[in-house]
């Protein structure tokens, strides 16, 4: 939700980004933002106008996509070879962590610090799926995924370091 309105994000059958937006009383028509996705998008907002949104694209990179408050940017390559779409998280104003598995299946982090886009980091494990992403407070991320033994897999971040991989006995 931004200034009150919600939005929604899709891949369309064309491979472009698409959305909707709703302003409490009625949806919006559909509205194209271009670029050639090959995963579902994954959109999260730090602050009052701002949304960031990341997909994969043709070449398995991490493609973005941001609204300031008064515009669509272009698409941004950020790189990467991902095996997976992405999942994004926001702990604090100007910070984005995005996760996706990366080529050799483990958990794979780019961090926006305000400022500039990390390098790609391996946090390790063995996926079997995408990851999951959320934020419940300042310099806290917990991440989700199916994992090697098609267990449900969880990792965080505490403000300080990653915790190991923990097992929560559920395959459903």
């Amino acid at each position: 939700m931004i200034g009150g309105l919600r939005y929604v994000f899709v891949r369309g059958h064309d491979h472009q980004l698409a959305y909707k937006r709703w302003n409490g009383e009625e949806w919006s028509d559909w509205r194209d933002l271009g670029g050639t996705l090959t995963s579902a998008p994954a959109a999260v907002s730090w602050g009052p106008g701002r949304i960031d949104v990341f997909a994969r694209g043709p070449a398995n990179q991490l493609l973005h996509i941001r609204w300031n408050g008064e515009e669509w940017s272009g698409w941004r390559d950020l790189g990467g070879r991902l095996t997976s779409g992405p999942a994004v998280a926001s702990w604090g104003p100007g910070r984005l962590d995005v996760f996706v598995r990366g080529h050799e299946g483990g958990l794979a982090q780019k961090r926006w610090n305000g400022e500039e886009w990390s390098e790609w980091r391996d946090l390790g494990g063995r996926l079997t799926s995408g990851p999951g992403a959320v934020s419940w407070g300042p310099n806290r991320i917990d991440v989700f995924v199916r994992g090697h033994d098609y267990q449900l897999a969880h990792k965080r971040w505490n403000g300080t370091e990653w915790s190991e991989w923990r097992d929560l006995d559920w395959n459903g």
